[in-house]
C-alpha cells in the first residue's frame, strides 16, 4: 500500500553542521568547570594543610599548658615546703628566744660534770600555767653521788631551788628528778605590794 506523498515528511537532510556553533560565552563554561575543579583540589589541600597545622599548634599548646600547670604545682610544693620550713624556723626562734633565761642554767650544769662524769639525759620541762616551775630530770653516768652534790650546788647558785626530789643510782647511772623554782621568776610574778598611801 502506497502512501500519498503529501503526508510523507522528510526530516533528512543533507546539510552538514545544521546547529549553529556555541556562542563565545557558553565555550567558557567547560573550561570554567575545569578551572573550579582545579581551585576547589587546591582549596581542600590549603584547608588540610591549615587543619594539621592547627592540630599541630593545638597539641603544641596542650603540652606548653601541661608543663605550666606542672610548674604551677611544683611551685606550689614549693611554696608549702618553704612554708612549713618558716614555720619550724618561727618555732625553734620562739623555743630559743624563750630558753634564754635557762640558758645560762643549762651551761652551768654542763660545766658542773666532773672529767668521770657524763650527762646521758638532761630534760627540763615548763609548764605554761608555772613558768617559774621547771621539772628537772637528769640522767648522769658516775658511781657516787658527790658529781650530783656539785650540780645541784651550781643549780643553786643560779637562783634555783630543787622540790620534790627524787634520785636512784645503779648500775653506774645516777637518775634525779627534781622541780626547780626560780627565786626571780617567782618575784617577778608576783603581784606587786601596794605602796601606802602618804598623809
Amino acid at each position: 500500500m502506497q502512501l500519498p506523498a503529501k503526508q510523507i515528511d522528510d526530516f533528512k537532510t543533507d546539510r552538514k553542521g545544521i546547529t549553529p556553533p556555541l556562542p563565545v560565552i557558553l565555550r567558557l563554561v567547560p573550561l570554567l568547570l575545569y578551572c573550579s575543579i582545579a581551585v576547589a583540589v587546591i582549596l581542600g589541600s590549603i584547608f588540610f594543610l591549615q587543619l594539621q597545622l592547627a592540630v599541630q599548634k593545638r597539641e603544641s599548646h596542650r603540652a606548653q599548658t601541661g608543663s605550666i600547670e606542672v610548674q604551677t604545682q611544683e611551685a606550689r610544693n614549693q611554696r608549702i615546703a618553704l612554708e612549713s620550713e618558716i614555720k619550724k624556723a618561727t618555732n625553734i626562734e620562739a623555743w630559743v628566744a624563750s630558753s634564754r633565761p635557762i640558758q645560762p642554767l643549762l651551761v652551768d650544769i654542763a660545766r658542773s660534770m666532773g672529767p668521770r662524769s657524763s650527762i646521758i639525759d638532761l630534760r627540763l620541762d615548763r609548764d605554761a600555767d608555772a613558768p617559774a616551775q621547771l621539772k628537772f630530770s637528769i640522767k648522769m653516768g658516775t658511781d657516787s653521788t658527790k658529781q650530783l652534790d656539785i650540780t645541784l650546788d651550781r643549780i643553786t647558785k643560779q637562783d634555783y631551788r630543787t622540790f620534790s626530789p627524787q634520785q636512784s643510782l645503779g648500775r653506774g647511772e645516777l637518775d634525779y628528778r627534781a622541780t626547780l623554782v626560780s627565786r626571780l621568776q617567782r618575784e617577778a610574778n608576783l603581784p606587786a605590794e601596794p605602796t601606802p598611801a602618804t598623809p
